[in-house]
């Protein structure tokens, strides 16, 4: 039989993660929303005036607008989607206007680029909301700077495009005002809590319990997410919204014994189940009948335990349904918003704590300024094109620089062949506006799955909306392909391969698993002393998070090229078994908030030693110090932190073997670098 060689396989492993599609269920509303919205201001120019380039040049303008605000249209609540829709609006209106306001001009165009290019990387440092509305000011900036769209009036272009983004943010202000009339989307986000829960407590097998948790971890974010982001003064006094947080905090005892009860392996009882599907069917229709409280079975045990937590959810809903004044004495707390002050004083941190963020921005700049320079000595009929490119690819924030130059590249040579048949083929009129209208529509679908795809789309969208007003277009498929690919190049060249951040990703890595290390011996110390502590239920949750966000980066990481892939993939196994350790602190607390009796107080010493013990050895890359048995602490909780320090070891066993790969004619390696 032939055997693969190790490097074959190392590539071919990186071409899948690049090609992996991220699951995500299609939201037919955005799909025509965004439809509507980008294909109706340009649709109505050619209807008006077919041959008047100018009107139909303002019509594509006012789509592009609509383009701005729709791939801002993300996430369940109503008052979140407008916000974002909003705030990118705006900020790509200015970045539009600054455009305009230096075209023509090649100095002040260089600096404008500069400019926005530092305002962009800075945003990084605020929120996500703010990196993204700042990646299309800093497009907007660059296509208004380098781009002539014809009208009479220079002014008229952000006027335009501000009213096209408007037009678009309205459309889901009717729609999310429909939906919110009954808490459509923030019913369906808690009853998906419910539903995970099912699937975790009915899994079969390591692998399939591994990916119900995870299932599970991200339907509570969500669920939390959108209920934070939809409080409003008028929400927060709605007896229906009451519920639904009330609901939703009433299913923290039940994650918690469903925990302990996978821990166990045990079966669980057909009433439980049918309980909780009961309650997801109450909590997305409410003219449901009310779900029917189990019996308690006898004894105690993870059983006991998820009784009870379900017997307490079928409580509280009995007391929502009784009292029309909003729940009674229910829990309707939720974690609070971030402020303003706080985000700031949080990227004040972040500019002044280290060298990372300010890397980062410098290489933005650097790759900025190059591609404009280029463009502006060589040029070039279209130098959007190449700008575009840098600015869409070179955000360290958005995940893998590299894996997006590469999906960039291959997904421009499929648009501008879709691009080649919508300008060069296609007849201006009803025929385009078809083209426009489909490719608008798989936005939204395409967006969460895999940059690639994204780039499909968007490429030839792109195309005819800036080039629709344009008589000539043939020269336009060889343009932009090879300045797209330029792009690429000045990224890879100057922005990835020469810089050491690239190659140290593994390293901090290593340093977010000390996090989580740490951050499961404070919870562990909490729920193995103070077991009934309310407070142990948001540090639990906190701990999980940090593991789902964890695994996003490392699932973004994958993307790089195989070298630093394997590294940082080879730190799966230890998160995964970290969250074992995680899962069987909180089976010990549940149990022991069942039984009444609660843990020696060594176990708690022995454990967060452990821990503290495995975060150092992972920061540092030293071995292990503490013995592989924990003394003070046995049955599954000692088995699950002896797992964590093999994992451990194993992946400094990796690291040492990549390295001697890499360096055979060189002595031993140091330890210190064991993330490698």
């Amino acid at each position: 039989m032939t055997r693969t060689h190790p490097a074959a396989s190392a590539v071919a492993a990186w071409a899948r993660a690049l090609a992996r599609t991220t699951p995500a269920r299609v939201q037919w509303d955005r799909v025509a929303l965004t439809a509507a919205g980008i294909t109706s201001p340009v649709a109505l120019s050619l209807a008006l005036a077919p041959h008047d380039d100018a009107l139909i040049g303002a019509g594509a303008l006012a789509s592009m607008g609509a383009l701005a605000a729709s791939v801002m249209d993300v996430g369940l609540a109503g008052i979140e989607r407008v916000h974002r829709m909003v705030f990118v609006s705006i900020t790509a209106t200015i970045g539009f206007a600054l455009g305009t306001a230096v075209h023509g001009h090649a100095v002040l165009t260089f600096i404008a680029v500069i400019v926005a290019g530092f305002l962009s990387g800075l945003s990084g440092a605020i929120s996500a909301t703010a990196s993204k509305s700042a990646i299309y000011f800093l497009m907007f900036v660059v296509m208004a700077a380098n781009t002539d769209f014809g009208l009479a009036s220079a002014w008229t272009a952000p006027l335009v495009f501000f009213v096209g983004a408007t037009w678009r943010v309205l459309l889901t202000v009717l729609a999310a005002a429909y939906e919110g009339r009954a808490f459509a989307p923030e019913r369906a986000a808690v009853a998906r809590v419910y539903s995970a829960i099912v699937d975790q407590l009915v899994a079969d097998g390591v692998a399939e319990r591994e990916r119900a948790g995870v299932a599970l971890t991200r339907a509570l974010n969500d669920a939390y997410d959108v209920l934070v982001a939809a409080r409003t003064e008028l929400a927060a006094h709605d007896q229906r919204w009451q519920s639904l947080v009330a609901v939703l905090n009433a299913s923290a005892p039940v994650v918690d014994a469903t925990i302990a009860s996978s821990e166990d392996r045990g079966a669980v009882s057909p009433d439980v189940l049918a309980s909780l599907r009961a309650v997801q069917a109450w909590v997305a229709d409410p003219s449901r009948p009310v779900p029917r409280i189990p019996p308690p079975p006898p004894g105690g045990g993870p059983d006991r335990a998820l009784v009870d937590a379900v017997r307490h959810v079928s409580h509280v809903i009995d007391g929502l349904a009784a009292d029309a004044e909003g729940g009674g004495a229910a829990d309707v707390s939720l974690p609070g918003k971030p402020s303003i002050a706080a985000r700031l004083r949080s990227a004040r941190r972040a500019l002044t704590s280290g060298t990372e963020l300010w890397g980062s921005i410098l290489r933005l700049i650097l790759c900025l300024a190059v591609a404009q320079g280029l463009c502006i000595i060589w040029q070039l009929d279209r130098p959007y094109l190449v700008m575009l490119t840098v600015a869409q690819v070179m955000k360290p924030d958005f995940g893998s620089i590299f894996g997006r130059a590469v999906q960039r590249g291959a997904g421009t040579l499929i648009g501008v062949a879709v691009g080649s048949l919508a300008v060069a083929v296609v007849p201006r009129g009803e025929w385009q506006i078809l083209v426009v209208l489909i490719l608008a529509a798989g936005i939204p679908v395409v967006m969460p799955r895999n940059y690639g795809l994204y780039s499909i789309i968007t490429t030839p969208l792109a195309v005819v909306l800036v080039e629709l007003h344009v008589s000539d277009s043939a020269g336009l498929l060889d343009v932009r392909l090879l300045d797209t690919l330029l792009g690429c190049a000045i990224v890879l060249a100057l922005g990835y391969l020469p810089w050491p951040q690239t190659w140290h990703a593994p390293r901090h890595l290593a340093a977010q698993v000390a996090v989580i290390a740490r951050s499961i011996a404070a919870y562990a110390d909490l729920a193995l002393r103070r077991p009934d502590d309310p407070n142990r239920i948001r540090m639990r949750r906190e701990v999980y998070r940090r593991i789902s966000d964890l695994r996003t980066t490392v699932a973004q990481s994958l993307a790089e090229p195989p070298t630093i892939s394997a590294a940082t993939a080879s730190w799966l196994p230890e998160i995964t078994a970290l969250e074992r350790v995680a899962d069987a602190v909180t089976a010990v607390s549940t149990d022991a908030v069942s039984s009444g009796r609660r843990p020696p107080g060594r176990d708690a010493d022995g454990v967060c030693a452990a821990l503290s013990d495995l975060a150092e050895a992972a920061a540092s890359g030293r071995r292990p110090t503490q013995p592989e048995t924990v003394p003070g602490v046995s049955g599954a909780l000692a088995a699950e932190l002896a797992a964590a320090r093999a994992a451990l070891l194993a992946q400094q066993r990796g690291a040492q073997r990549r390295r001697r790969v890499r360096r055979p004619d060189s002595g031993p390696a140091s330890s210190s670098s064991a993330g490698w």
